[in-house]
């Protein structure tokens, strides 16, 4: 949208995609690609909440993914024709914490089940459990 002066209001060049899941640890870059007239300034939202103030920085950086950055982070842009938010972006952080239980030990009686639990942990996304006999992997059948 142009004024009378030749202003443009700021726009949009690209809208985020489908959800994106990061692994915990890496460095995530985000950029706000808009155009307009200058000089534009940018700010980043988290879960509808200012983790920026507005400056001329279109990128946002986040040097190691942790599970608290898991959210919805927006761009908003603006000029002196007015500010754009873009579409919320969602960030997941794919993760894996330590097992919470020890050993289990069961005591059944020859020819009976024995049901083990699967260890509590803490990650995204769910985990595949295997289990092992000695060492060598159980193979699921009627038996197991």
């Amino acid at each position: 949208m142009k004024d009378m002066t030749g202003d443009v209001a700021p726009y949009f060049k690209t809208e985020p995609g489908p959800p994106e899941i990061h692994l915990e640890g890496n460095r995530l870059v985000m950029t706000c690609l808009a155009e307009g007239s200058w000089p534009l300034e940018f700010k980043w939202m988290l879960n509808s909440t200012d983790i920026t103030s507005f400056s001329p920085e279109y990128k946002y950086t986040i040097r190691s993914l942790q599970p608290s950055n898991i959210g919805f982070y927006q761009c908003v842009v603006r000029n002196r024709m007015g500010a754009l938010m873009q579409r919320k972006a969602e960030i997941q952080v794919a993760y894996m914490g330590n097992f919470v239980e020890s050993e289990q030990r069961k005591t059944v009686s020859q020819g009976k089940a024995a049901v083990l639990n699967s260890p509590a942990v803490s990650c995204f996304p769910q985990a595949q459990v295997t289990w092992f006999r000695d060492g060598y992997k159980i193979i699921p059948s009627s038996r197991v």
